[in-house]
């Protein structure tokens, strides 16, 4: 009896830390008063294109009524093969998700130290081992990742970051700015601060985004050039003042760097007070490796949460990542998020959605596939059934400790009331009452009775 109380207690405790702790992700007060009130939901697609010499970024509208309920702006850059999307930060924290291809990504973080040395061993002295012999040294940069589909980046606000298409396909890679997180000391519109790059001739910007002209172009050369001990020719290149190429670019043959093999990095020496925090946390995740499914059934699918349990600098960013796959027919059993906004974000496949406001009503119920944006505010119900070819898709959370409750199955809140409160509640029969609370034996992921047969 008191085993079980305590236990109660301790549940209770964690799910209000949870929820206290991710009040403070958000600002106090909503930007848009209302901006959650919907009589529908509209699945998004981007509002603008940005052209550069390799590729493309596409912006979602950030004034839309979805996106504004919440606080958040999308970003979908492609990068053509060999191409590299210039040093860049966002004013928000951020998480990026790898949607295909592969390449390298480099965060440069003021304060962090150059961990990376290329250094070449010249001439043949003796004395066995190197001893003695002359050491050069071509280059040194803070650490890289390497990145394949399925990795989730993580990025702190004004922390700046480039990635480079080393594959042979595009790169795709999504990315969600939480405009009005705490760190982001702006207003909600959304700015990209480019380090490098230019303008475009045929740029346009609807949105005011990308701006396209980098941060050296504003100083004066002379500035630059004492600022960079440099002469004033270099100082102009800095500012890009004859390239009109934009922020992706392509590379002059295979770009090579100091990396070590994927995942066997290991840091040497003591860290600093900054590096602790940042310099050497871990950035990112793949959360597409089956094995890290924290649901799986071998008929419905997989779910996998990416979380600041699991990924630490979560805390920061407070945001967190939910990977799915439905197979054909399944169903992600009806369910809301209890304390964060989700953008959910299709990756391909089809499926039918469904969702509920606060009044019991649809405001949303269709089919979405591939590159369709939804939102779903915090409390609405959401059901998603897979079609024929299935379902994937990514979403977003607007809180690095997001969780759900769910309406049906093992772990639902039916399950969790008594039997005679069911039969007050819908005026069924206890035998309906017993139907309704034990006939689903699944905790999340389900199939629909056309596909069980």
């Amino acid at each position: 009896m008191y085993k079980l109380s305590f236990s109660a207690l301790s549940v209770i405790s964690l799910s209000l830390l949870l929820f206290f702790h991710g009040g403070e992700a958000r600002q106090q007060e909503a930007p848009f008063p209302y901006a959650c009130h919907f009589s529908q939901i509209n699945s998004l697609t981007p509002a603008q294109a940005t052209k550069f010499e390799a590729g493309q970024m596409e912006v979602w509208d950030h004034m839309s009524p979805e996106l504004q309920c919440a606080g958040v702006t999308v970003v979908r850059i492609t990068l053509q093969s060999n191409s590299i999307f210039l040093p860049a930060f966002f004013s928000p924290p951020a998480l990026a998700y790898v949607v295909q291809g592969e390449g390298v990504m480099g965060t440069i973080a003021s304060g962090c130290p150059e961990t990376y040395e290329d250094i070449e061993i010249s001439g043949s002295g003796g004395g066995g081992g190197g001893g003695g012999q002359p050491r050069r040294l071509e280059d040194m940069h803070q650490k890289l990742e390497n990145f394949r589909r399925g990795d989730v980046f993580a990025s702190l606000a004004g922390v700046s970051q480039w990635w480079y298409n080393r594959g042979d396909s595009d790169v795709v890679i999504v990315i969600v700015l939480d405009v009005t997180n705490r760190e982001n000391q702006l207003d909600q519109v959304p700015r990209m601060f480019q380090l490098a790059g230019s303008r475009t001739e045929e740029q346009q910007q609807p949105l005011n985004w990308p701006s396209g002209n980098n941060a050296f172009s504003g100083f004066d050369a002379n500035i630059i050039a004492e600022a960079f001990k440099i002469d004033i020719e270099t100082a102009k290149q800095l500012q890009n003042q004859k390239d009109n190429r934009g922020n992706i670019v392509r590379a002059n043959g295979p770009l090579h760097f100091v990396i070590p093999p994927p995942r066997q990095w290991q840091q040497d020496g003591i860290a600093n007070g900054i590096e602790e925090t940042y310099c050497t946390a871990r950035i990112h995740e793949n959360i597409d490796d089956p094995e890290r499914s924290d649901l799986f059934s071998t008929r419905a699918g997989r779910i996998s949460t990416l979380n600041s349990l699991n990924l630490p600098v979560l805390r920061q960013v407070r945001l967190n990542a939910v990977r799915g796959y439905l197979y054909s027919g399944g169903m992600v059993l009806p369910q809301w998020t209890a304390n964060a906004h989700t953008v959910l974000y299709v990756t391909g496949g089809q499926a039918k959605i469904q969702v509920v406001d606060d009044n019991g009503q649809s405001v949303f119920n269709e089919q979405v596939g591939q590159g369709q944006l939804l939102v779903i505010p915090q409390g609405f119900a959401v059901v998603k059934t897979a079609g024929e070819t299935g379902f994937e898709w990514i979403s977003f959370k607007t809180n690095d400790h997001a969780y759900i409750n769910t309406l049906s199955g093992q772990t639902s809140y039916l399950r969790g009331v008594p039997l005679d409160v069911v039969k007050a509640s819908y005026g069924v029969n206890e035998e309906d009452a017993k139907r309704i609370k034990f006939s689903q034996q699944e905790a999340m992921l389900s199939m629909t009775p056309s596909s069980s047969s």
